[in-house]
C-alpha cells in the first residue's frame, strides 16, 4: 500500500442465529404423534368398562342399564376341531354342540379362530352357527379386532 492511505473495511455483518431452535421440538412432536397413533391402535375401546359418573354431582340422571343376558361363549376354532369351554369337538359335529348352547340359553358366541385353522374351518364353524340361529356370532381376529 504505497501511497500512505490504507482502507479499512467493516468487519462482515454477524449472521443472526436464533437462539431457540425449533429442529429438536419438531422432532419431540412427530415422536409424540407417532406414540399416540400406535397406542391408539392397541387399546381396544370396546371393551373398556364405562360406569356411572363418579363424585356425588348434581346430575339425576341414572345411566339407562341393559339387560343382562347369559355371557357370549368363546369358541377357539383349531385344524379340524373347535374347542368349547375346554371341551375338544370335531368341527363335523359343531352343530350338534351349538346346538345344545342354544338349549342351555347361550345366545351369543365368540368364534376365535387359532393360527392353524383354515378358512374352511371359519366358515363352517360360521355356518354351524347360523344353523344353531343364535342371535349374535362375533369373529374375533388376531389381536382381539372384531371382524
Amino acid at each position: 500500500m504505497a501511497g500512505g492511505t490504507q482502507r479499512i473495511l467493516p468487519p462482515p455483518p454477524r449472521r443472526w442465529r436464533p437462539s431457540f431452535v425449533l429442529t429438536s421440538l419438531i422432532d419431540i412432536i412427530f415422536l409424540l404423534v407417532i406414540f399416540f397413533m400406535v397406542s391408539s391402535q392397541i387399546v381396544p375401546y370396546s371393551v373398556l368398562p364405562i360406569g356411572p359418573l363418579a363424585g356425588g354431582g348434581t346430575q339425576h340422571e341414572t345411566v339407562p342399564q341393559t339387560p343382562a343376558g347369559p355371557p357370549a361363549v368363546a369358541v377357539r376354532i383349531l385344524q379340524g376341531r373347535v374347542v368349547i369351554g375346554g371341551d375338544t369337538v370335531e368341527i363335523a359335529n359343531l352343530p350338534r354342540a351349538l346346538a345344545e348352547l342354544k338349549s342351555r340359553g347361550v345366545t351369543s358366541i365368540l368364534l376365535l379362530p387359532g393360527a392353524s385353522a383354515t378358512v374352511q374351518d371359519v366358515v363352517t364353524a360360521l355356518e354351524a352357527s347360523k344353523d344353531a340361529e343364535l342371535a349374535n356370532v362375533t369373529v374375533l381376529g388376531r389381536g382381539g379386532q372384531r371382524r
